[in-house]
C-alpha cells in the first residue's frame, strides 16, 4: 500500500471584490455569474501534497418535480462527483456520514438563513470544503445554483448561477468541476478536454475516435475502411493529424498519406503523401510547421519538418543508413525535438536541436524505449520501455534523470501486462495510456502523483496511440 502524502498548504490572503452580474458563452450554453457577491480567493499553495476533504451533497430540486428533472439532478450530480473524485485534489466524504441530509438545511450557513447549515456539523468530519447546489428544470433547460464553502475558515469560497439546455448537461457538469478546480487551486481543470486514439474495426482496419477525458460519448473522425496511425493535436487544439493508408492510383495500392482534420468544420486535407509518412508526427508552437517521419534517403527513415503554408520539405535526421528515426515530439516552448531511433542498434529515446544538430541518447536502460512525450512544463518525459520481456511507462526528467517506473500490472491469467504509448493531460497531473491487462488494449490515465489509475474504456476493441488535447479555448 501506497503512503499516504498529508497536506500542507497555507492561507497567503483573502480577496473581497464587488462584482455586477455578467453573462458568457462556453459550448453553446450562457452561464450567469452572479455577485458571489464577496468571495474568498484561497491559495492552496502544495494542495497536490494530498487529497482535501470534500462533502459533496445531491443537488436539490426546486420548482415542479417529472422523472425527466429528478434524472437531469443525478447526472449532474453523478459526473461532478465523479471527476472530482477522480481529479487528485478531493478525497470525498461518504454521504452516509453526513450529519445534515439533503434538503435538510438550507444553502447558506445559519445564522445568516435562520435554517441554514450549521458549521460545527461538517467540521466534524473534517471537512475541508462543502458543496452545495439546488436547480430548476424548465422548458428543457437547467438552473443551477452552486455554493462552495471553506469549512475550517467558516467562508463562502464561490457561488455560482449556470443555466444551459437539457443537451448540454453533461458540458455543464464538466464546467461545474473545472470552475471548482480554478477557484481552489489556481489551475485549469482538464474536464472538457479530449483524448483521441485509434480503434481497430473490422478485420484489420483502424480508425480514428474521439472521446471526452473520461472516455465517455466516443465520436468516430475517420471513415477511411483502412489503417489509420499516429494522431497528434495542435497546439490550439484545432486541428489532428495522423496518418492514413489510401489508396493511389498513380502506383495502384495503399500508400501513407499525413492528413490534417479540421475540428471546427470538420474538413480534412492531405499534406503529405511521401511513402512511409508517417510514424508519429508533432506540431511545431506556432502551428505553421508540423515534424513528421519519412523515407527521405533509400533505407531508411527520418525526421523532417514540414510548412503547412507552402508544402517546402526540410529534413533534419539523416540516417545512419539503415537505420529508423521516428515519433518527434517538440518541447513545449520549442527548445529541442525527441525522437526514438535505432541509430545506436537498440530503439532508445534521442534529443536534438531544432535544427538536428547535437543528436544525443537520452535513454541507456532497457531494450526497447519509444512514444516519448514531454510534459506541459517541458520539465519531464515519459515514455514507453521494455524491461523484463514486457512494456511499462516511465517517466524521468528532461535531460534522462531520475527514472522511474509509473506502471507495473498483470493479466487475468497472471502474466504481465503492456503498458505503452502514454500521452500527458494539458495540466500536467496525468497521463493517458493503452493497457492489454485485460486482454485487449484499453485506455487508462494516471494521476502520476499518487499513481492512481482509472480505465476510461470498458468495451471489447482495441486502442492504440492515445494523445491528450491541449486545453481548448
Amino acid at each position: 500500500m501506497k503512503e499516504r502524502r498529508f497536506i500542507k498548504f497555507k492561507i497567503k490572503k483573502f480577496v473581497y471584490k464587488k462584482q455586477l452580474p455578467y453573462f458568457f458563452l462556453l459550448c453553446g450554453c450562457y452561464f450567469i455569474l452572479t455577485p458571489a457577491s464577496a468571495y474568498v480567493s484561497i491559495d492552496v499553495g502544495k494542495a497536490h501534497v494530498r487529497e482535501s476533504q470534500m462533502a459533496i451533497q445531491p443537488l436539490i430540486l426546486s420548482g415542479p418535480s417529472s422523472a425527466s428533472a429528478l434524472e437531469i439532478g443525478s447526472r449532474i450530480f453523478k459526473i461532478v462527483e465523479s471527476n472530482l473524485s477522480t481529479s487528485g485534489y478531493f478525497k470525498l466524504i461518504d454521504q452516509e456520514a453526513f450529519l445534515e441530509k439533503p434538503g435538510e438545511k438550507a444553502f447558506e450557513p445559519y445564522p445568516k438563513d435562520p435554517n441554514g447549515f450549521i458549521w460545527k456539523n461538517w467540521k466534524l468530519l473534517n471537512t475541508d470544503y462543502l458543496v452545495l447546489g439546488g436547480y430548476s428544470f424548465k422548458d428543457n433547460t437547467v438552473y443551477l445554483d452552486l455554493y462552495l464553502y471553506h469549512i475550517p475558515l467558516r467562508r463562502k469560497v464561490f457561488q455560482k448561477k449556470y443555466t444551459a439546455p437539457s443537451s448540454l448537461v453533461e458540458k455543464l457538469s464538466h464546467k461545474i468541476c473545472n470552475d471548482i478546480v480554478k477557484v481552489l487551486t489556481r489551475n485549469q481543470g482538464i474536464f472538457l478536454t479530449k483524448i483521441v486514439a485509434v480503434r481497430n474495426m473490422e478485420g484489420s482496419k483502424k480508425e480514428l475516435f474521439v472521446m471526452n477525458w473520461n472516455g465517455k460519448n466516443k465520436k468516430r473522425l475517420s471513415f477511411h475502411r483502412s489503417t489509420v496511425l499516429s494522431p497528434s493535436w495542435s497546439r490550439n487544439g484545432k486541428y489532428i493529424a495522423y496518418t492514413a493508408f489510401l489508396y493511389r492510383k498513380s502506383i495502384k495500392r495503399r500508400s501513407g498519406s499525413l492528413i490534417l482534420y479540421n475540428r471546427v468544420n470538420k474538413t480534412r486535407r492531405i499534406v503529405s503523401k511521401k511513402r512511409g509518412a508517417h510514424l508519429g508526427s508533432d506540431f511545431l508552437p506556432d502551428g505553421k510547421s508540423i515534424l513528421l517521419s519519412s523515407f527521405l534517403g533509400k533505407g531508411y527513415m527520418d525526421i523532417a519538418k514540414m510548412s503547412l503554408v507552402d508544402g517546402s520539405v526540410t529534413p533534419l535526421t539523416r540516417g545512419p543508413y539503415g537505420s529508423i528515426n521516428v515519433e518527434p515530439v517538440v518541447h513545449p516552448k520549442g527548445k529541442n525535438i525527441l525522437f526514438s531511433s535505432d541509430r545506436g542498434g537498440k530503439v532508445m529515446i534521442y534529443s536534438m536541436n531544432m535544427n538536428g544538430k547535437n543528436i544525443r541518447p537520452i535513454t541507456w536502460q532497457g531494450s526497447y524505449n519509444s512514444t516519448p512525450d514531454y510534459s506541459p512544463d517541458g520539465k519531464q518525459v515519459v515514455f514507453s520501455g521494455r524491461a523484463g520481456g514486457r512494456f511499462d511507462i516511465f517517466i524521468m526528467n528532461a535531460d534522462g534523470s531520475k527514472l522511474r517506473r509509473l506502471t507495473s500490472s498483470k493479466k487475468t491469467n497472471g502474466k504481465w501486462a503492456d503498458n505503452e504509448s502514454p500521452s500527458f493531460s494539458p495540466d500536467g497531473r496525468y497521463i493517458v495510456f493503452t493497457s492489454n491487462q485485460t486482454g485487449k488494449y484499453q485506455l487508462y490515465i494516471m494521476n502520476i502523483l499518487n499513481s492512481h489509475v482509472t480505465r476510461i474504456t470498458t468495451d471489447l476493441h482495441n486502442y492504440k496511440s492515445p494523445k491528450w488535447s491541449p486545453f481548448f479555448n
